[in-house]
């Protein structure tokens, strides 16, 4: 089965799980808006990845790590409805549909974000493993979505943006999109009790395709089509955003990504059965949305 249908499947499977996560018993209005986001579609990459790298490592439970992969899943959605703020990148489509803020107003959009976020480790330490365990996942997500992760890039690349006093690219990507992605490789391989060389490898593999990720983020702001993508092309060039094409052209920036690529799949060498994890890899980079 090919990447993309594989992506599919699990999607929908994953989907179905999603629906009814969010019980009655909060504001009504935050409750749909919190609802809205995490239904709003994709192709649930992260937690995706999180079940892949447990499997390759040799542990396959998706009853047990259900919880987790969902967590992930509301970190990642809160993530975007903040990004999507007018104080912060200012976009009215998110996946085809209009942002959390457009529909509920930027007040419970803000909050819906925040109840996913806290939701997300209540979700976690409430999951029936043994506690180190748990400690040890909370510990990786919280570090790389946090200010030593997903919030400093966020907050460079708004400070390069709007004031010109951040111009590290690299800084940016690596903690605002790549570190998240990384987190979810390495949880898969604590899951399935992997030893260090497999964490290793495995957090290795993460920190490439998530460079790739998002390079190939900005290079589909310049190439892409809004329709296919779901959310508007060209807003980086607009608000004069610092990118890998703004800094180093398409054609390099292209380069850049495939190199990430091809080290992510070397990473992996050392797993039998990597197929699913190496076409993933390559899809980073054929992606048109």
């Amino acid at each position: 089965m090919a990447i993309k249908e594989k992506l599919k499947e699990f999607s929908i499977w994953f989907n179905k799980h999603l629906k009814n996560q969010l019980k009655v018993g909060i504001p009504q209005k935050l409750f749909d808006a919190m609802h809205y986001s995490l239904n709003a579609g994709g192709k649930r990459i992260r937690p995706f990845l999180m079940f892949e790298s447990a499997k390759i490592c040799g542990k396959n439970n998706t009853d047990i790590f259900l919880d987790i992969a969902i967590a992930i899943e509301m970190i990642h959605t809160y993530s975007l409805i903040h990004d999507d703020l007018p104080s912060m990148d200012n976009d009215d489509l998110r996946r085809g549909k209009p942002t959390c803020h457009k529909v509920f107003g930027e007040a419970i959009a803000i909050l819906a974000g925040d109840g996913l976020l806290t939701h997300a480790f209540e979700k976690i330490s409430s999951v029936n493993l043994d506690p180190e365990k748990i400690v040890k996942i909370i510990n990786i997500l919280a570090k790389n979505t946090g200010i030593y992760g997903m919030v400093a890039g966020q907050a460079g690349d708004i400070l390069a943006e709007k004031e010109g006093s951040f111009q590290d690219i690299k800084f940016i990507h690596e903690n605002k999109t790549t570190k998240f992605i990384q987190a979810c490789c390495e949880i898969g391989a604590v899951l399935a009790d992997a030893n260090e060389e497999k964490r290793q490898a495995l957090r290795t593999y993460g920190y490439n395709i998530g460079m790739a990720f998002q390079i190939w983020d900005d290079v589909l702001d310049v190439i892409g089509d809004t329709e296919k993508l779901g959310k508007t092309v060209g807003k980086d060039i607009n608000q004069n955003k610092l990118t890998y094409p703004s800094i180093y052209g398409l054609k390099q920036s292209k380069e850049i990504a495939k190199s990430h690529i091809e080290k992510a799949i070397e990473s992996i060498s050392i797993f039998k059965e990597n197929e699913t994890l190496v076409e993933l890899a390559k899809f980073i980079i054929q992606r048109e949305v």
